[in-house]
This record gives C-alpha cells, sequence and structure tokens, in this order.
C-alpha cells in the first residue's frame, strides 16, 4: 500500500474524509487512466486497478453520507457500490459523489454532482 492510500485510509478511519485533502494526495487525474462515462469507470485495460474508494456528500461537500475503500487486488474490473441511512431530504436532492483510487500506472480522483432520487 502506497503512503498516500495509507493516509486515506487513515483519514477514512478518524472520519475526517475532507475532499481537498483527498484531492492533495491523489493529485490530477490522467484520461489516459481513467475517466467515467455515465458514472461508470472507463479506464485503460493493460492498468489494472489496485484500489477503488468511493464518497457520497452533501452537495455543497459539507455532509459525509457514506465512504467506501477497498485496497489489496489488482484486477482490470471491479464491481462496488455503497449505501447510507445518512441522508436527510432537507439536505437537497443532489449529492457530490467522488470516485478514487488507484490502478498501477497511478491515481484517479473523480467527482459528480448527481440527483437524488426516491426509490
Amino acid at each position: 500500500m502506497s503512503n498516500n492510500e495509507n493516509g486515506i485510509e487513515s483519514l477514512a478511519m478518524k472520519g475526517s474524509m475532507n475532499l481537498d485533502q483527498i484531492q492533495e494526495m491523489l493529485g490530477e487525474t490522467s484520461s489516459s487512466v481513467v475517466t467515467v462515462e455515465d458514472w461508470g469507470i472507463t479506464y485503460n485495460s493493460g492498468n489494472p486497478i489496485t484500489g477503488i474508494g468511493m464518497l457520497a456528500y452533501s452537495a455543497n461537500g459539507s455532509v459525509l453520507y457514506c465512504l467506501q475503500y477497498s485496497n489489496g487486488f489488482s484486477n482490470p474490473q471491479i464491481g462496488t457500490s455503497i449505501g447510507t441511512t445518512l441522508y436527510k431530504p432537507q439536505d437537497g436532492n443532489q449529492a457530490l459523489c467522488v470516485v478514487y483510487g488507484w490502478t498501477d500506472q497511478g491515481s484517479f480522483y473523480l467527482t459528480q454532482v448527481m440527483p437524488i432520487e426516491s426509490v
């Protein structure tokens, strides 16, 4: 596990997943490593994913609803999801969603504001 992976894991365990700190640890995302299409992850299949995390915040990034992080694998295809009971309708009808992690070629950090819909 890299120092940045250890750093993010430490932030998660402390409950302080600050967006600015995470982005600083990961740096800029190279579009040749990972891209987002319809909030699916597409990447160069020659670069196995070694760690992936997902975060969901209120749209303004002030409230963390949930997080998930997995590492210790080297696979070109990974399926993962997160769920939460922390969302409150008065928080608004959008969430800031973050996908971050590593491939053997570098890190990625992607964000998208998405609508929240009732089921």
